[in-house]
């Protein structure tokens, strides 16, 4: 077998992090990976993370959880 080196992950800065845009049926939410960051810091789970920026239960589990892989703070 060949030699293969390990792939090194390094985390993006939080301004780095691209931000779409939520749908016309999301529009309250506050979609900032900085303030997504700080409340994963503070203990919350995706879940509550996602309700706490304005989605609904159960919705922007997965756009809130690319932002903290991206963050390096989960892993994929």
């Amino acid at each position: 077998m060949a030699n293969k080196k390990a792939k090194k992950k390094t985390a993006a800065k939080v301004s780095e992090i691209a931000v779409g845009t939520s749908s016309k049926k999301y529009s309250d939410v506050k979609f900032d990976p900085s303030r997504i960051v700080a409340l994963h810091k503070e203990g919350k789970n995706v879940s509550q993370i996602a309700q706490a920026i304005g989605y609904p239960k159960n919705h922007g589990n997965n756009r809130t959880r690319r932002v903290l892989v991206a963050a390096g703070l989960l892993s994929k």
